[in-house]
């Protein structure tokens, strides 16, 4: 069995593979493969090209690494990040994530102004309102937090870090790293 996911999509398959294209509207697509036998697997060649259309927003932002800073977007002047905005934390396959962050002028009785962090392995969503520190931790590699329009609207900010965790390790809730 093969397992292919991204962002936008997945697609099992338990039949031969040769010659058959997958296409993947993301800039990251996950490959896991079960084996039966020692002798079996799966060679598999890519190539990447830009998009024909765009599945991004501009106010969209992508981190890699082993750790980082996580700073909230801001509304354009000319609110032109419509929809809200994203940012994509990808780290090691074999680390999971843990993100510690304080929200600040989230505004009082919207339920508009939200947060939400979202594990791409699990797709389980956690959803934070306001003014508060938050600490969330993932089952994968991958992570998506949104800022809602209403976020953005209202100059809520966030800031904070993530950092890698070891697969299956459960880190105190202290202070940032």
């Amino acid at each position: 069995m093969l397992l292919l996911w991204g962002r936008l999509m997945w697609r099992k398959t338990c039949r031969k593979l040769s010659g058959m294209t997958f296409s993947s509207r993301a800039n990251t697509l996950v490959v896991r493969q079960r084996r039966v036998r020692p002798q079996g697997g799966v060679v598999l060649r890519y190539s990447s090209r830009p998009a024909p259309g765009t599945f991004h927003r501009e106010c969209d932002m992508q981190l890699f690494g082993p750790r980082g800073e996580i700073v909230s977007p801001v509304m354009s002047s000319d609110g032109r990040n419509v929809g809200g905005c994203r940012i994509f934390i990808d780290v090691a396959p074999w680390a999971r994530i843990a993100i510690h962050a304080l929200t600040t002028n989230m505004g009082t009785g919207t339920d508009a102004s939200y947060i939400l962090i979202r594990d791409i392995h699990s797709l389980k969503t956690m959803t934070f309102r306001g003014q508060q520190s938050l600490y969330w931790e993932s089952e994968g590699s991958q992570a998506e937090m949104e800022f809602s329009q209403g976020f953005l609207e209202t100059h809520a900010r966030l800031r904070g870090q993530y950092w890698t965790l070891h697969s299956g390790a459960q880190e105190p809730r202290s202070g940032l790293p």
